[in-house]
């Protein structure tokens, strides 16, 4: 039985822990756009709401993409699968960028509640097994120490094509002139 689970846990793990990596790299991105003005006044709101009406904040995401996701199923049954799969990871991206935001904006008042603070622990608390269990596994660390060699490979030609290159002028000329405005 161990056999037949073992790889089945691993997948789920690794799943798990790439849920966790994007879920910070988008929260990221859109901490970025919460500097605008508009989405300040936002976030000041909603850091005032109290411990349920947080909760009810968290559910917007999934609400809101409810529509898209029941569109790219559609798509799917009807021969159209690029444009399903499309939809579907865009609205997956989409929500979880919203989710983490509005969770890291409301996630004080939510904890307040004891038995969210509770359920909050335990998952932070089964995310870190996980990982550790994770990291154990010697085709997690085979994958880590290639996706490791890749990044210093990337480094080492970075200059060569990025730094100097046309498009990072633009992007970088771009990025001054948003910050100066």
């Amino acid at each position: 039985m161990k056999r037949i689970l073992h790889p089945v846990v691993f997948v789920l793990a690794v799943l798990l822990v790439f849920e966790e990596w994007l879920w910070d790299r988008l929260k990221a991105g859109f901490r970025h756009l919460a500097a605008l003005p508009p989405m300040q006044a936002l976030d000041r709101r909603l850091r005032r709401l109290g411990p349920w009406a947080s909760l009810g904040v968290l559910l917007f995401p999934a609400l809101v993409l409810l529509p898209f996701k029941l569109a790219a199923l559609w798509a799917l049954g009807n021969g159209h699968p690029m444009l399903g799969v499309g939809v579907l990871v865009c609205a997956k991206l989409t929500g979880t960028g919203v989710a983490a935001y509005l969770f890291d904006v409301v996630r004080d008042s939510a904890r307040t509640l004891p038995w969210f603070d509770r359920l909050y622990l335990a998952v932070i608390s089964l995310l870190a097994r996980a990982k550790a269990w994770l990291k154990a596994q010697p085709a997690y660390r085979s994958a880590a120490r290639s996706l490791h060699r890749v990044k210093r490979l990337a480094r080492a030609w970075w200059p060569r094509f990025g730094r100097a290159g046309r498009m990072s002028r633009k992007l970088r000329a771009a990025k001054t002139l948003v910050a100066r405005r």
